[in-house]
């Protein structure tokens, strides 16, 4: 019997050249549905960008220290997992009716200024990276040195945590997409901001949660006092850094 692909000769229930089925039937709808639809379906909610981010809205700091203790197989690559969203999110704010400047003034001159800070975080994801998950990471470093996790590893981790935070900002850009009620949209970006924060003590705490080391009360006043720090100097840095833009265009 020869393999319909390659015409090998094969003996078994798949070509040992090329790996095709031996047995092939004519297309259907039942084969179309069962084979291609819903394979593609079960491959999608198995595939690794799906399996993190169930995973970061579900057991955050847990399921980022396993990856960092070893357990990596199923998770997406950080700095991929992260381009990926931004990419995306970039694209949705595209269609987006509203702007996000526009929904933090309504002065139109503020607005054109704000437009050039926002403008400057989408397009430059790899550089605002740069400038703020390495000082996020000296404070998670600092306020947890009992973990004994290295500086990388931190790092590693709040590239995990940024990815996610980046979903929950971009839940107003959904909504700005079929709607364009700025009292509306500016309540969800409030709620959001918040839920960054929340969001963030959640990881934190999960992370580093061992009763060897820290008490849960010990650990929820760090968890907040380093992720309010981190978030506090890493825009500071953002902001320096797009006043220098700024000049240096001028």
């Amino acid at each position: 019997m020869n393999c319909l692909n390659c015409n090998s000769e094969v003996s078994g229930s798949y070509c040992s050249h090329c790996g095709q089925k031996t047995s092939t039937a004519r297309f259907t709808f039942k084969h179309i549905f069962k084979a291609d639809i819903a394979n593609q379906v079960y491959s999608f909610f198995k595939s690794e960008i799906f399996f993190t981010l169930r995973e970061l809205f579900t057991r955050p700091g847990y399921s980022i220290k396993e990856y960092i203790q070893g357990k990596r197989v199923n998770h997406m690559n950080y700095m991929s997992f992260y381009l990926l969203l931004t990419t995306i999110g970039i694209f949705l704010d595209k269609y987006a009716k509203v702007s996000m400047a526009k929904l933090s003034t309504n002065d139109k001159n503020s607005e054109e200024l704000l437009s050039s800070y926002f403008d400057l975080l989408k397009n430059n994801p790899k550089t605002i990276i740069a400038l703020t998950i390495p000082i996020v990471s000296v404070f998670t470093y600092l306020f947890f040195k009992k973990s004994k996790f290295n500086l990388p590893e931190h790092l590693i981790m709040n590239i995990y945590k940024a990815s996610a935070i980046l979903v929950i900002t971009k839940v107003v850009t959904i909504f700005s997409l079929g709607i364009s009620n700025l009292s509306f949209l500016r309540i969800v970006d409030e709620v959001a901001f918040y839920g960054t924060i929340g969001y963030s003590i959640w990881f934190i705490y999960q992370f580093f949660e061992d009763d060897k080391l820290y008490s849960k009360k010990n650990l929820i006043i760090r968890s907040c006092v380093a992720t309010l720090l981190g978030v506090f100097f890493s825009r500071i840095s953002v902001l320096i850094y797009w006043l220098l833009t700024l000049n240096i265009k001028q």
